[in-house]
């Protein structure tokens, strides 16, 4: 029976080519779709590996990896193809096929503009309580004043990339299915301590040729004016704090304290409103989750504190339910 290493490597030299001598071989549970000779599998065909791509000729053009992780074995499993497709010296564009999923992506669909190199990091993790800390990392796990538990483990990060994609989705009064093609960002938040993947969807009528380009289109004008004035923004996930030339008796609404912003997760020390309807905010930002949710970014200072500054959101498109068409992941990606 052929060897995990053996069944990945044929696949990686193989697959997608004419007459492909593909290994069948079940050894360690990882084996070719038996629907599709163009994927590997691990455990399940519910749990792609790897999927080569062709080109506009048809010949094999590139790979596409889920970042998905399920176990330690299956882990192993993603790090033994990833190396294995890396050596076809094929472009290897690697993105969490559960996120592809809830976006409503058509995965033959995808074409890659810009996939950057993968990284590996030092993070935090954190579990509830000491029996959810792997036994592996019990030597070197801490317990924290609130009770729960964090470790540091050198982490694999894909790399960041800029793609396009069509896309379904269901609108209008009876729901019909509605297909379009546009540009998603594949990328982590690195502003965060322990770095949290996103998938999202990029405005109409951006047109990335870089993840720079894609980070850029994220920003609405105001945020980009300011920063082009030299003004410091601050940022925490989706939402934008700049600085603004108001003082407390221009904002006639009432102080209030700990409120949400912009009905998402993100609260801050004081929140005002002004005539026009927009949200100021000084003092401190906050995520809060809720449903027990441990906040997913770090608190960040608005400016000095003191001076208010408006809020606005990243330009995210939202879809007929009110839903913004991006997607998170903490610790679910490999």
């Amino acid at each position: 029976m052929a060897t995990i290493s053996q069944i990945v490597t044929r696949f990686a030299e193989e697959a997608g080519k004419p007459d492909a001598r593909l290994l069948r071989g079940l050894s360690g549970n990882v084996f070719v779709s038996p629907h599709d000779d163009r994927i590997l599998c691990s455990y399940d065909t519910s749990f792609p590996l790897a999927q080569i791509m062709a080109g506009e000729l048809g010949e094999r053009s590139w790979w596409l990896l889920n970042g998905d992780t399920y176990s330690y074995t299956t882990s192993t499993h993603q790090r033994l193809t990833r190396e294995a497709c890396e050596k076809t010296l094929l472009p290897v564009l690697i993105v969490p096929f559960s996120c592809l999923r809830a976006a409503g992506i058509d995965r033959e669909s995808i074409e890659p503009v810009d996939i950057r190199p993968d990284q590996w990091r030092d993070v935090l993790v954190h579990a509830p309580s000491a029996d959810q800390v792997p036994q592996w990392y019990r030597d070197v796990a801490r317990q924290l004043p609130d009770g729960t538990w964090e470790w540091t483990v050198s982490r694999h990060l894909l790399g960041a990339s800029v793609f396009r994609a069509a896309y379904t989705t269901h609108e209008g009064a009876d729901w019909r299915p509605v297909t379009r093609t546009t540009y998603f960002l594949s990328a982590f938040d690195e502003q965060e301590p322990s770095p949290l993947y996103f998938l999202c969807q990029l405005p109409d009528g951006a047109e990335p040729s870089t993840v720079g380009d894609a980070l850029q289109a994220l920003k609405p004008p105001e945020v980009t004016a300011a920063e082009e004035a030299g003004r410091q923004v601050t940022r925490q996930g989706d939402v934008f704090a700049i600085p603004a030339d108001v003082s407390t008796r221009m904002l006639p609404s009432p102080t209030r304290h700990g409120d949400y912003l912009l009905g998402l997760t993100h609260t801050a020390t004081e929140m005002r409103t002004s005539h026009d309807g927009a949200t100021y905010a000084r003092g401190i930002l906050r995520h809060a989750p809720g449903h027990g949710r441990r906040p997913e970014h770090v608190r960040q200072p608005i400016g000095d504190r003191k001076t208010w500054h408006r809020i606005v959101r990243n330009t995210v498109p939202v879809d007929q339910r009110g839903e913004r068409r991006s997607w998170s992941l903490a610790g679910n990606v490999d």
